[in-house]
């Protein structure tokens, strides 16, 4: 929350030279949680939650990829971290530097699951 004035204007500033249909911005207030293996509350703060309104052909959802790891790049510039998401937005840096603990929780899942049975888009994505 120390940099919450900065981050929202150099967001502001990133948004406004991008063109994506951002319908609403709610701002959130968020417990620091140590409990989960990749919190991204790591501290109490204050969370951004976007709703998109992105069409489904490759080229808006590469543009909105590429709007989103923008984003990315500015919270972690910032102390921050993000929500992680239903699609693979997110480069595997930029992963790996906000949830240093990612390839601990992918060592858990294959310690509990090591015939992978268990299996969705984030892992193959991110934990293989």
């Amino acid at each position: 929350m120390e940099e919450y004035d900065e981050y929202i204007d150099d967001l502001r500033e990133y948004l406004v030279e991008d063109d994506i249909n951002i319908m609403n911005i709610t701002v959130r207030y968020v417990n620091e949680s140590e409990e989960a293996v990749l919190s991204y509350a790591k501290e109490d703060m204050f969370a951004l939650v976007l709703l998109i309104n992105q069409e489904m052909g490759e080229k808006a959802k590469k543009k909105t990829g590429d709007t989103i790891r923008g984003m990315i790049d500015i919270t972690i510039e910032h102390g921050g971290s993000y929500y992680l998401p239903y699609y693979k937005y997110p480069t595997d840096e930029q992963l790996h530097e906000t949830y240093p603990n990612a390839e601990e929780f992918f060592n858990y899942k294959r310690q509990f699951d090591p015939d992978e049975r268990f299996m969705n888009l984030f892992y193959e994505e991110y934990g293989k």
